[in-house]
């Protein structure tokens, strides 16, 4: 299980937000990766590795998947579940 716990999105402090980048981890507490949003598409799609989020401040997680935007591109979400403090919007972001 891969962890992603930081979000870059596109136009920070806008409300149109489009996750760019992601860093994560091989364990909840472990050292972060950056990558691009398509790779960790790519990696999902390819089914490489599962991913969930990871808020380190409370602890929520979520299963993360892929799925196709109205251009055609693919993007990365959690599995809706009634909980918004999973999300990956909700994740601290990094510059």
């Amino acid at each position: 299980m891969l962890y992603i716990r930081q979000a870059r999105v596109q136009a920070p402090g806008t409300t149109n937000l489009h996750i760019t980048d992601v860093k994560y981890s091989t364990t909840i507490t472990g050292p972060l990766v950056s990558v691009s949003r398509d790779v960790i598409a790519a990696v999902i799609d390819a089914g490489g590795h599962d991913f969930r989020t990871r808020n380190d401040v409370t602890g929520a997680e979520a299963t993360v998947v892929t799925r196709a935007g109205a251009s055609g591109s693919t993007y990365i979400t959690t599995i809706a579940d009634n909980r918004e403090t999973n999300n990956l919007l909700e994740l601290p972001r990094f510059v």
